[in-house]
């Protein structure tokens, strides 16, 4: 479990540098100017929040609108380029993990969605603009307790069950190996 967590944090490390270094190369980013706007944007509304110049609306609509950014690159990331590199993550490469099974681009899409709670981020985005202030902040408070629960069930699975996998894992049918084909032990 120690690996599987360790090779987790070089992941996200990297998607984080990533993401920001490959973004910020013109050449690469057509975009480069509408997401620099975009960053200095988000820069001035989280320094207006603080400062308590822009509402709680305002603020929640800018972080939405980033989170959806990420999660899009971390899917791309523990998805597809998971998929194609034989089950690794650049962190799970430098510790000899790997995840094993029968899975196609879906399957390594859902196990990723599951594990870092996409559709219940999805499902605020969708709650955000069905739902006025109140409500939405009444729902968000449930969909926080269910994600919660889900990672808790996943964390406890991984470190209780003889196998070592997570509801993602059981619900895609993978598992988390060494190198040598080993079930990594806890």
């Amino acid at each position: 479990m120690g690996k599987r967590i360790l090779a987790y944090l070089i992941d996200v490390v990297i998607v984080l540098l990533a993401s920001s270094m490959l973004s910020s190369i013109s050449y690469l980013n057509p975009q480069l100017e509408t997401y620099n706007k975009y960053y200095d944007e988000y820069s001035e509304k989280t320094k207006d929040y603080l400062d308590k110049k822009t509402t709680d609306d305002e603020y929640l609509q800018i972080t939405n609108d980033y989170s959806y950014k990420l999660e899009r690159n971390i899917l791309l990331y523990f998805g597809v380029f998971q998929k194609y590199n034989n089950g690794q993550t650049l962190g799970k490469k430098l510790l000899n993990i790997r995840v094993k099974g029968n899975l196609n681009v879906f399957k390594y899409l859902l196990r990723t969605a599951i594990i870092y709670n996409v559709f219940i981020n999805v499902a605020k985005i969708i709650l955000i603009v069905a739902l006025d202030q109140n409500q939405y902040l009444n729902a968000n408070k449930y969909l926080y307790i269910l994600a919660l629960v889900v990672e808790v069930t996943t964390i406890v699975m991984i470190m209780l069950r003889k196998d070592h996998k997570g509801l993602h894992d059981l619900i895609v049918g993978s598992e988390v190996v060494e190198e040598n084909k080993k079930v990594v032990e806890v």
